[in-house]
């Protein structure tokens, strides 16, 4: 088995994890998990683990942009936005089902517990929740673009704050007025 991203260099068999055979290609770091395997190994590794926030650990993650041809079947690889606070993409082969990490992929998946749902990551609504989280990070850079960061922060604070007021429709009309006092 060729590595997809270094192509000539053999992926050689490891265990990734115990019980979850893999192949890994020693001049890239990148791992190939075949679809059998890693499902295998989620049956035996039981419930979902729930998501941890970032540790102080950080993995020197290589996302690699270039087309990869699965090592399987030879189809091309797809991207698939990984998103919950990791920015990079899981490859995965829409013919046989298996799965290509690049270098340091599945220790920041791990350290996030985001390893158990790799498959998860394939779905339409995984990639519609990324999306979403995607286009509200864009839209709070926008906005602190434009009133500047610190008044954005308050701005966020002084919302958080209205969401929880009865009389925020009144609230509302008071600071849109120039003058509430002028007769």
């Amino acid at each position: 088995m060729k590595c997809p991203v270094c192509k000539t260099k053999p992926c050689t068999p490891i265990e990734l994890e115990k019980g979850l055979p893999a192949a890994s290609c020693e001049a890239c770091g990148g791992h190939w998990l075949s679809r059998q395997h890693y499902m295998a190994w989620l049956e035996q590794h039981g419930e979902t683990l729930p998501e941890k926030p970032f540790s102080e650990i950080e993995f020197d993650v290589r996302d690699v942009q270039e087309a990869k041809l699965c090592t399987d079947c030879s189809r091309v690889l797809l991207k698939f936005k990984v998103g919950h606070g990791l920015n990079f993409s899981v490859d995965h082969c829409p013919g046989c089902g298996g799965i290509w990490l690049d270098t340091n992929e599945w220790h920041a998946l791990q350290d996030k517990n985001l390893h158990d749902e790799i498959h998860k990551m394939f779905s339409t609504s995984w990639q519609a929740r990324v999306r979403g989280e995607h286009m509200a990070e864009s839209l709070k850079q926008v906005y602190a673009n434009r009133f500047g960061t610190e008044a954005y922060g308050k701005a966020v604070e002084v919302r958080a704050w209205l969401q929880g007021q009865p009389q925020k429709q009144a609230i509302l009309a008071y600071l849109a007025e120039d003058d509430p006092y002028r007769v």
